[in-house]
């Protein structure tokens, strides 16, 4: 009986002592006594270089970093397209795996060609934001890109379709994310993923170095401002952990190379898919593509062309599927024109991206400021498929499952 007793006495204090300690197991941004439920909030800047708000004295982006985590340089997959990368930032792998190849490509499984679609079922690997759904939390997505339809059978709680408009939607955005902070918890969702339109088009159009770029860094931070001061007036029963990454920079360019003059075209294939300066090119069989690797000797000194299987690890591009067979690759400076530039307008850009991450332009943001982030920690990088884990660990889920980041918050 003694035995007995003693025996119930230690198993009554084990588990009293387990539950002592479930509290301390919460992630950072599960909720607070006393408050409601923090909503993870991720906006991304588009084309917005990592020296941006330095270069241009912009006080709301060094504010957020001063009382925030922020990574100094935040580096984005191969090629640095918005819609490759916006896939990064949302599924926490690389193309190889997520099957975002460029803003173009051919998939050839389907037959079907990709150009910038916003549908989700493109995705290969789970969104953050079908993560939270199938996880019970609320999720939002407010213009961004690859969110439209389902993917796998489930949909964000709340959506607002792609929208770029040159000049902006960005007020009409930042508007719906507040009448979603607004919501009652029970309805509000804890996850809202928003594209703004950050310098990308001024970019294009006059180069990093134009006054163009000043004046949209300008009204970024203006927006940036106006996220910041709304949430705070949202109070403490409205929790909010706010991160702003950019999907990438911006280099010069200097002149443009026509690839559809040097590969012999034959019906469909081969098939040229340029996305600035990277292309895909698929061929029918063995023989076709050695005749293109050949016409392909005529590129410019600079151009590094590469057999799919046989691109740098560091690019992790060689096991994708989607991918051409052939991979082509321009010098700093250069960009490719494709068929859509034959009978239009034949100047290049002045800016341009989808180099590899080891070029500084391409290199972009990333800040998060709320309830669990330490404040005025900084390091030196961080890759774009570090913030879908992010995310997960701030909502208190499990990270994507072939993940190939790790979360930046301990």
């Amino acid at each position: 009986m003694i035995r007995g007793g003693f025996r119930r006495f230690v198993l009554a204090a084990a588990a009293l002592l387990v539950l002592s300690f479930l509290p301390a197991c919460r992630t950072p941004a599960s909720g607070h006594p006393g408050k409601g439920p923090t909503t993870v909030v991720l906006v991304t800047v588009d084309g917005v270089r990592w020296d941006y708000p330095e270069a241009f004295g912009l006080e709301t982006f060094a504010a957020m970093r001063r009382s925030g985590l922020y990574a100094e340089r935040l580096l984005p997959p191969f090629p640095s397209l918005t819609w490759v990368s916006h896939a990064t930032l949302t599924t926490g792998t690389y193309p190889d795996k997520h099957g975002i190849a460029a803003n173009g490509f051919l998939d050839r499984a389907s037959g079907k060609r990709f150009s910038k679609e916003p549908e989700a079922r493109w995705l290969l690997e789970p969104p953050v934001w079908a993560l939270a759904e199938r996880a019970g939390i609320k999720s939002a997505v407010l213009s961004w890109p690859l969110s439209d339809g389902d993917w796998q059978g489930v949909t964000p709680s709340y959506r607002r379709g792609f929208q770029k408009e040159k000049g902006g939607s960005d007020e009409a955005t930042v508007a719906a994310l507040f009448d979603l902070l607004r919501m009652p918890p029970d309805r509000r969702p804890r996850l809202i993923l928003a594209w703004t339109s950050g310098a990308d088009d001024e970019g294009h159009d006059e180069g990093p170095d134009g006054p163009a770029v000043r004046r949209a860094m300008v009204r970024a931070d203006a927006t940036l401002r106006r996220l910041r001061e709304g949430i705070r007036a949202l109070g403490p029963k409205t929790p909010v952990v706010l991160v702003v990454a950019s999907d990438h920079g911006m280099s010069a360019i200097e002149w443009a190379i026509d690839l559809t003059a040097l590969v012999p075209k034959k019906a469909f294939l081969p098939y040229i898919a340029t996305s600035g300066p990277m292309a895909n090119l698929y061929t029918k069989d063995a023989r076709q593509r050695e005749e293109v690797r050949r016409a392909l000797k005529g590129l410019p000194a600079g151009c590094r062309v590469f057999d799919r299987e046989s691109c740098p690890a560091d690019l992790h591009y060689a096991g994708c599927a989607r991918a051409g067979d052939l991979v082509v690759l321009a010098p700093p400076g250069a960009t490719f024109w494709g068929y859509s530039q034959k009978s239009g307008d034949r100047t290049p850009p002045k800016g341009n991206h989808g180099y590899a991450a080891s070029n500084p332009d391409m290199q972009g943001l990333l800040i998060l400021e709320g309830p669990g982030v330490p404040a005025g920690k900084a390091i030196p990088r961080a890759n774009a498929v570090d913030v879908a884990p992010t995310l997960c660990r701030l909502l208190g889920i499990a990270p994507p499952p072939r993940a190939d980041g790790r979360s930046l918050i301990p």
